[in-house]
């Protein structure tokens, strides 16, 4: 509902007596208890919350919510205040530039709504150039028609590889079916232990299906992935990829795993992927076996926040090759 205090009739005295002689609109949501009274509603210590961004925001929506106590859980608790503070922080430091970006970025929406991909692709381009990230590529469901046009996705690896600058990434949107799992990666020197920061990664794997791509598996998708990422190392060489967990390929016996190809400066190119430990699929040769392939075997385990996160070492090897044992 809007008031209009200017031009309806007695808008002014009714927004008035709504908001008790304070300033502002009519709050945006409200608590009652059961028998329809006012417990608390998102008039913050600032004013109106609106959509909760800034900390004092995130503050008094949490409050809200502490409010309802026993109609959730601490876990669904701590995953709201977990990506309100992301979503938070990631909107103060976005500079002019960026904000041209996301302008851009909504015109690529728009295209991809009415088949336009082409157009989408350029203005996606122009939104990279202007600062915005293009994590949201991965993640934002009105670009989903593009991510699924395998084509278009050739275009958007391009894309991605070239302006990528984040050493965090999530390869799923919300609608994308499956056990959600999170790799905490590290990039090392394979000889000397060193962090290798601000290396090139590309992450991709099979969805819930077994599948890389609707109807392929290892037998042609791999090549066009429809889960996929780029990423950078960070200064310590870390990364972490938040996605779901691989199915294995149909009529397989090969273990479920996730791909990785890394392009270091002063490194040769290295294509490896990861195993997890409890998939029973995983047999005893492949156990023995991989290390020496340099294909990881990761633990998943539960982290403080509730999330299955699993940590993965990337051993580059250097120049010469791996160290000798």
């Amino acid at each position: 509902m809007m008031i209009d205090t200017d031009r309806m009739t007695n808008g002014a005295d009714l927004a008035n007596k709504l908001r008790k002689g304070k300033r502002g609109g009519i709050p945006w949501s409200i608590i009652l208890d059961g028998d329809g009274q006012p417990k608390i509603n998102s008039d913050g210590p600032e004013g109106n919350i609106g959509c909760p961004a800034k900390p004092h925001e995130i503050d008094h929506f949490l409050k809200m919510i502490d409010t309802r106590q026993g109609h959730m859980s601490k876990i669904d608790r701590a995953v709201i205040e977990r990506e309100l503070r992301k979503y938070g922080a990631a909107l103060s430091n976005r500079s002019r530039g960026q904000r041209l970006g996301v302008k851009a970025f909504a015109k690529a929406t728009k295209s991809v709504r009415f088949g336009h991909f082409e157009d989408a692709i350029s203005q996606l381009t122009e939104a990279c150039e202007d600062g915005y990230a293009p994590e949201s590529i991965l993640t934002n469901p009105a670009i989903r028609p593009l991510r699924e046009d395998p084509d278009r996705r050739l275009q958007l690896f391009e894309l991605f590889k070239k302006n990528v600058k984040t050493s965090e990434i999530q390869l799923i949107d919300a609608r994308e079916p499956g056990r959600r799992i999170h790799l905490a990666g590290r990039l090392v020197d394979m000889r000397t232990g060193q962090a290798i920061p601000n290396a090139l990664m590309q992450v991709f794997h099979t969805d819930a299906s077994g599948e890389y791509r609707p109807g392929m598996d290892a037998g042609g998708g791999a090549g066009n992935p429809r889960l996929w990422g780029f990423l950078r190392s960070d200064a310590q060489g870390h990364f972490t990829v938040h996605t779901i967990m691989p199915e294995r390929y149909t009529n397989s016996s090969v273990p479920r795993h996730v791909h990785y190809k890394v392009w270091a400066k002063g490194y040769p190119d290295l294509v490896s992927e990861c195993f997890f430990d409890s998939d029973p699929r995983l047999d005893e040769s492949t156990r023995k076996s991989a290390p020496g392939r340099n294909f990881p075997i990761v633990k998943l385990k539960q982290a403080a926040d509730h999330r299955s996160v699993a940590e993965l070492v990337v051993r580059v090897p250097g120049p010469d090759g791996p160290k000798k044992r």
